[in-house]
């Protein structure tokens, strides 16, 4: 687990590898992080290691945000 806290955004971001997201003994542990920065007024994004393949899903997000730009280019 690695956790990033950006105080001028007032938001902690958490970083989960499969396993940890998979654990729900890990997934426990996040809930008194969570009460400590809602007292704090702080947004809290836990991310997790997906199952795809990295470079196929980044070519394909790739692939959606060119053909979305494209489509609000020709929009009347």
């Amino acid at each position: 687990m690695f956790e990033e806290v950006h105080d001028e955004k007032k938001l902690v971001t958490i970083w989960l590898s499969r396993a940890e997201a998979e654990d729900g003994s890990v997934r426990a542990s996040l809930t008194p992080l969570y009460e400590r920065y809602r007292q704090k007024k702080y947004r809290v994004a836990v991310f997790s290691s997906g199952a795809e393949n990295l470079t196929d899903a980044t070519a394909e997000l790739l692939r959606h945000a060119r053909e979305t730009a494209a489509r609000a280019s020709i929009a009347p």
